[in-house]
C-alpha cells in the first residue's frame, strides 16, 4: 500500500511540475522543431577566437549560429571581418542586441535602438540583417516581446546551457569539465535522439571554451546520435533568408536605421561575458524539478501513511 502511494503521488507531482515547465509562450523559440538535431549556438562574439573557432567547426563539418554584439563589431576591424567569414563558411548570424544591456530594464525606444544599431552594423560588414536575435541573459519579458515581434524578429532562447561563463577562472581542463555537466545530464543520459532537440548555448569569448569545450561539446553530442544545425534550419521560421539586399522596408518605430531581416545565415564591450542566467523552460529546469518533485511525492506519502 506505502508503494503505490508513493508511485501514485510521485506521478501526480511530476504531472504537475512538467505541466508548469512546459513552453509556455510560443513567440519563444528554446528547442528545435524537428528530433535528433541540436542548434550549436556562440553567444557575445564575434571574439579574438573566432578565426580559431571557425577553424574547428570547419574540421568537425559543424555548422552553428552566431549571435553577435553590435559592440564587439565595432571593436575592430579584425573582429568586424569576422562577420563574412561566418557567412562564407555557412554558418548563421544573429543578434545579440548592441551593448549586451538588460532588454526589460530599457524603454521601448532603448530596445528598438539596441536592435537598429546592431542590425546597422551587421549589415555594414556583412551585407545581412539579421532575422533571429537572442536577448541578453534571456531576458525579454512581455513588453520586450511584443517590440521585438512587431520588428519581425525571432526570439531565440535554448534549452542547455554549458555555462561556461562561470568557469572561465578555473583551469581550462576544470573549466571544461564543469561546462559539460549540463549537457552529459540533460542530452547524453536523459535524452533521446527519436524523439528530442535541444538549443545549446555556449560562448565564443572565453579562451578555454574553443581551446577545449567547443570541440568536446560537438565529439559528445555526436557520439549521442544527434546532428549540429543552425537556428534556421532546426527552428524554420518561414523568415527570408540568404539575401545580401538592403531591407526594403523598415519598421517606421525604429530609433534609428533599419532591422527589417534580410538574412538569418550566413552595454560595452566588457560586458560581453555578463552571465547568461535564464533558461526558459530548459531541460535542465525541468530535470531538477522533477528531481524535486520525486522526493516531496515520497516526503508526502511516509506523512500519510
Amino acid at each position: 500500500m506505502k508503494i503505490n502511494a508513493i508511485l501514485s503521488l510521485s506521478a501526480l507531482f511530476l504531472a504537475s511540475v512538467a505541466t508548469a515547465v512546459m513552453p509556455d509562450d510560443p513567440d519563444k523559440i528554446d528547442t528545435c522543431t524537428k528530433p535528433g538535431v541540436v542548434a550549436l549556438t556562440f553567444d557575445d562574439g564575434p571574439g579574438i577566437y573566432n578565426d580559431q573557432l571557425l577553424a574547428l567547426l570547419a574540421k568537425k563539418n559543424v555548422k552553428a549560429t552566431f549571435f553577435m554584439l553590435g559592440s564587439m563589431v565595432a571593436e575592430s576591424p579584425a573582429q568586424a571581418a569576422s562577420l563574412k567569414k561566418i557567412l562564407a563558411a555557412g554558418h548563421q548570424l544573429a543578434s545579440h542586441t548592441y551593448t549586451h544591456g538588460n532588454l526589460d530594464n530599457m524603454t521601448e525606444a532603448q530596445q528598438k535602438k539596441e536592435i537598429s544599431m546592431t542590425s546597422d552594423i551587421m549589415f555594414q560588414h556583412s551585407g545581412i540583417r539579421p532575422a533571429y536575435m537572442r536577448a541578453p541573459e534571456g531576458r525579454c519579458a512581455a513588453a520586450c516581446t511584443k517590440v521585438m515581434t512587431e520588428l519581425g524578429l525571432v526570439i531565440s532562447h535554448w534549452n542547455v546551457d554549458t555555462n561556461d561563463w562561470r568557469f572561465k577562472a578555473l583551469s581550462p581542463e576544470e573549466a571544461t569539465e564543469k561546462s559539460l555537466v549540463e549537457i552529459n545530464q540533460v542530452i547524453v543520459k536523459d535524452s533521446n535522439p527519436a524523439t528530442d532537440s535541444f538549443i545549446l548555448l555556449e560562448h565564443e569569448i572565453h579562451k578555454f571554451s574553443v581551446d577545449l569545450l567547443a570541440e568536446r561539446v560537438i565529439d559528445t553530442i555526436t557520439a549521442k546520435g544527434y546532428k549540429f544545425v543552425t537556428m534556421e534550419d532546426g527552428v524554420p521560421t518561414g523568415v527570408p533568408t540568404n539575401s545580401t539586399a538592403p531591407a526594403t522596408t523598415a519598421p517606421t518605430t525604429a530609433t534609428t536605421g533599419s532591422v527589417a531581416p534580410t538574412n538569418a545565415t550566413g552595454t560595452t564591450t566588457g560586458t560581453a561575458g555578463s552571465p547568461t542566467v535564464i533558461k526558459k523552460d530548459s531541460g535542465a529546469g525541468f530535470h531538477q524539478a522533477g528531481a524535486w518533485a520525486m522526493g516531496m511525492a515520497v516526503a508526502v506519502a511516509y506523512a500519510l501513511i
